[in-house]
């Protein structure tokens, strides 16, 4: 899954411009950022020492990122709104320090796909991915409306099962085959790319005064002892 959701940001961030990207969570030790082309890179975990990368760490709360407003260009979210308590914070943080005109990357897990159906089978395990909450895509983009972030991409991928023996490989490919085909959008990961907008004004013209129209009626005349004087 990890080597899959690489290869749709391979897709996506060399297409993603600025100064600044920050990847929110230690998943994959920095490697889901090395398409980007933005030369900082930093990753930013609640545990720093279990994400080792080659970039800058930072520990911190997705919550309560430490950056300031309209600071950065990218964010990427990879799983981690269905770990938090309140996900809609965690996108209204991202929101604030996001520059005008930045990115956010999402992805998640569909609950739409065959992970989707063994995480209900298996809602009762305390082990990750399963402890989580399977947020759907319409939730998702419905907060991201409401916070003025405008969606520009989505797509899902990953139709494998959700299993780890030798024999399930050849099923694999072609359930992965049949689904990018037939079923693009009941893949177990789903990604999502937003813009932050930027609302312009526009100015308001004054308006133009009118001319004073002329009187023709009502004008009263001088008599004679008037223009002698």
């Amino acid at each position: 899954m990890l080597s899959t959701e690489m290869q749709v940001l391979t897709e996506i961030l060399p297409h993603l411009f600025g100064f600044h990207l920050v990847q929110v969570g230690g998943m994959g030790q920095g490697r889901l950022l090395d398409s980007s082309r933005i030369s900082h890179r930093c990753v930013l975990s609640r545990y720093p020492e279990v994400a080792k990368t080659q970039y800058d760490c930072l520990q911190a709360t997705a919550d309560a990122l430490p950056f300031a407003t309209d600071s950065v260009d990218v964010v990427v979210l990879p799983h981690i709104l269905e770990f938090e308590d309140y996900p809609h914070e965690v996108l209204r943080e991202v929101q604030r320090v996001l520059t005008p005109e930045g990115h956010v990357v999402i992805l998640g897990f569909n609950p739409l796909s065959s992970w989707g159906v063994w995480r209900w089978i298996w809602s009762r395990r305390e082990s990750a991915p399963w402890c989580g909450r399977f947020l759907p895509i319409l939730r998702i983009k419905d907060w991201l409306a409401l916070l003025g972030l405008e969606l520009i991409e989505q797509q899902t991928c990953f139709f494998t099962l959700p299993l780890q023996r030798q024999h399930c490989t050849q099923s694999s490919r072609l359930l992965n085959y049949l689904g990018e085909r037939w079923l693009n959008q009941m893949g177990a990961v789903y990604v999502l790319v937003a813009r932050k907008r930027v609302m312009s004004l526009t100015p308001i013209r004054p308006r133009w005064k009118h001319r004073p129209a002329l009187v023709t009626s009502g004008v009263v005349g001088m008599n004679r002892e008037e223009k002698q004087l």
